[in-house]
């Protein structure tokens, strides 16, 4: 039998471990979420896709593959932006700069990048990040246990 504090770490643990996961699968959805575009202007890469039968006459464009996410990806991404929102100023003192480190770790972009597009250091950019995914883990177990449960199963 696990005690009190034994089970709310592995709690801990296992909400933190999902909020990572969630919005590494949320950044991986949005890359195939379809992108606004006007079908009557002509894309300059449309060129590039093309080819020429000498069979058949003029150009004919190939079919792409459309690659759509899952509905647990997108369940993801749903749940992706309500997590970014509820890093507020009660977490942190900068809640816009925050959800953007969270947002480009989640592309997996590098703790170095990170800092140079800020103008921050690497470690300190990490050091912001943990604490603030501390914090957030921390308000997602308080606010509420049936969501946590719904969310991360």
């Amino acid at each position: 039998m696990l005690s009190k504090i034994e089970h709310d770490l592995q709690q801990y643990l296992f909400v933190r471990s999902n909020i990572v996961n969630i919005l590494y699968d949320a950044a991986i959805a949005e890359k195939f979420i379809r992108k606004p575009s006007n079908n009557r202007c002509p894309s300059m890469y449309q060129v590039l896709e093309t080819y020429y039968d000498k069979k058949d006459w003029g150009y004919h464009v190939e079919p792409k593959l459309k690659l759509r996410g899952t509905p647990k990806q997108m369940q993801n991404y749903d749940t992706a932006l309500d997590l970014l929102l509820m890093i507020e100023t009660d977490i942190t003192d900068d809640a816009i700069l925050m959800r953007k480190i969270f947002w480009m770790r989640a592309n997996r972009s590098k703790w170095t990048s990170i800092g140079k597009y800020f103008g921050i250091n690497r470690t300190t950019v990490k050091r912001m990040y943990e604490t603030v995914l501390d914090k957030l883990s921390n308000k997602v177990i308080v606010s509420s246990i049936d969501i946590i449960i719904k969310k991360f199963s």
